[in-house]
């Protein structure tokens, strides 16, 4: 492990704090802004200097950048990824429920789980399915080999930094290790809490790396998130963008964005720009009952359509990541039987 000391130490619980210049960790967020029935947790934190030092490490930071050959390859189409994960594992897709401030590393670990299924079925690869990532170490890397503990003893960490680790580093799956020294089968809030100030144990360092995402790129608008999903890679979008949760979703399947900020990170993991009202699907760490009301092409629990107006704000914030498992983003040419 790298530089495990700490700038900052004993984060306050009540409220969202600002440490140095612009970075903000917010502890947890309400249901809406109409809407305080639940104190569900969020976790993305803002920090624009370390996003700007990120950009700045990278050779290809933004997905504009990387092939240019699917720019446009999404408009008109519907792409709806989660159904290759429901496919290869035989069961529904079940959002997690995160118990800390670790959204970003559910997106990122569901993104991955999504990105091998696609991977699977969409080559015929000769692979096979083992298990999900474990989000605790994509959180715990995150902030300290990456994020080298800037957020301290506080919950929250970046999409960034997230996507430079799964990069970089890898992933490692829900099992056991070492003969059961390390046991990551079931999520643990408090696991994720304590590795998060800590790091990923040097023993599985070397276990991560046989795992990594090819590619981590910074997705700064829905027409690219578009193309991106339209061949086959996630979106993990961390952003303030809200959404009001009161009335659940209206009869498309959408939410309405929300004034107040929720400071969180969510996958993006469909999107239809055929129907009358463009959008994307997004797929929530708070479990299956937090949301309710009408859902289209057989979405998700814990999930909903947001329009692509508010897709393209919350990606603008500029920490918002495509992931991909082949290098340059390549143009695929997707299986449709799902839809």
């Amino acid at each position: 492990m790298r530089r495990r000391d700490f700038l900052k130490q004993g984060l306050g619980t009540a409220a969202g704090l600002t440490l140095g210049s612009g970075l903000i960790v917010p502890p947890w967020v309400q249901a809406g802004d109409d809407d305080s029935r639940l104190p569900l947790q969020a976790g993305w934190v803002d920090d624009e200097i370390a996003r700007v030092t990120w950009i700045n490490s990278q050779s290809k930071p933004f997905l504009s950048q990387q092939n240019k050959d699917i720019r446009g390859t999404g408009k008109g189409k519907v792409t709806l990824l989660w159904k290759y994960f429901e496919e290869v594992t035989g069961n529904p897709l079940v959002p997690h429920l995160q118990e800390i401030g670790d959204c970003v590393s559910h997106a990122f670990g569901l993104g991955v789980d999504i990105l091998t299924a696609v991977q699977m079925l969409m080559h015929n690869k000769p692979e096979r399915w083992v298990a999900k990532a474990a989000t605790e170490i994509i959180y715990a890397g995150s902030r300290i080999e990456i994020g080298n503990g800037k957020v301290g003893y506080g919950d929250g960490s970046m999409g960034t930094w997230a996507g430079e680790f799964i990069n970089k580093w890898g992933v490692l799956h829900r099992k056991r290790y070492l003969g059961g020294k390390y046991d990551y089968t079931e999520y643990s809030g408090q696991v994720a809490r304590t590795l998060g100030r800590k790091g990923v144990p040097d023993a599985l360092e070397p276990l991560c790396r046989l795992h990594p995402v090819k590619t981590a790129s910074i997705c700064r608008s829905w027409s690219e998130c578009r193309d991106a999903i339209a061949n086959g890679h996630l979106v993990c979008m961390c952003s303030s963008v809200g959404f009001k949760t009161r009335g659940g979703r209206d009869k498309d399947g959408f939410l309405t964005p929300s004034r107040r900020p929720w400071m969180h990170a969510m996958l993006i993991a469909g999107a239809d720009d055929k129907y009358k009202r463009p959008g994307g699907l997004i797929i929530n760490s708070w479990g299956s009952n937090w949301v309710y009301g009408p859902k289209r092409h057989g979405q998700p629990e814990g999930s909903f359509w947001a329009d692509a107006s508010v897709i393209d704000r919350g990606l603008r914030q500029g920490d918002s990541i495509a992931i991909s498992a082949y290098l340059g983003y390549p143009r695929l040419d997707l299986d449709y039987r799902f839809w």
